[in-house]
């Protein structure tokens, strides 16, 4: 991806870097039923968001 879009920046800022290691702490308490149910929704929405992103750039072409 960097050699393609080398202008995109896709390093974590700070405020995520926080919220990893808060997500980090959240996940080490977690059930294993509990981190399954939390990485399909963490799928879903990570899917929406594609689709809501191709879907503006139809429209902005």
């Amino acid at each position: 991806m960097e050699q393609r879009f080398p202008e995109l920046n896709v390093d974590l800022s700070f405020e995520q870097e926080f919220q990893m290691r808060v997500m980090e702490e959240q996940v080490s308490t977690m059930s294993l039923q509990e981190a399954r149910e939390l990485l399909l929704q963490a799928s879903r929405l990570l899917m929406m968001k594609d689709n809501v992103i191709r879907s503006l750039v139809k429209r902005a072409a």
